[in-house]
């Protein structure tokens, strides 16, 4: 864990984890467990927020197959999810825009393309180096 990120679990750590993601100095990812699908994939509760007013949230993401609540599945579906969250025309068709509130299709036209780099492995939305962003895990 590098210098930039914080782990704070307390010693009889429950099954149910949440991510707070810092991603850059306005946004955060919030992500976590939420409950099982009934083929064994992990639902995710999630909410992407600007400066504190929610953009994103909802429970329609899911893991893979026989998935883990681990700290390292948590970090790995944060990064997915913004990956989502981040397309833009031309990444998929128009109708996947289709229920977006004008919030959400302000906000992507404003953030999306700058935050989708986030969405890779390893760059942090601060200083742009190769490491995540600072995290804070909480149980």
């Amino acid at each position: 864990m590098s210098p930039t990120q914080l782990l704070d679990l307390s010693a009889d750590t429950p099954a149910r984890l949440t991510l707070l993601w810092r991603i850059d100095a306005d946004h955060v990812l919030s992500i976590g467990s939420d409950s099982h699908t009934n083929d064994g994939r992990i639902r995710y509760a999630y909410q992407l927020s600007r400066k504190g007013c929610a953009i994103f949230e909802g429970r329609d993401f899911c893991s893979g197959g026989n998935a883990t609540p681990t700290v390292e599945a948590l970090a790995h579906a944060a990064r997915c999810l913004l990956g989502f969250l981040t397309l833009r025309p031309g990444d998929v068709e128009e109708d996947y825009f289709a229920e977006y509130t004008p919030q959400q299709l302000s906000w992507r036209d404003a953030f999306a393309e700058e935050l989708s780099i986030y969405a890779q492995d390893r760059c942090c939305g601060y200083c742009g180096a190769d490491h995540d962003s600072p995290t804070r895990l909480h149980c």
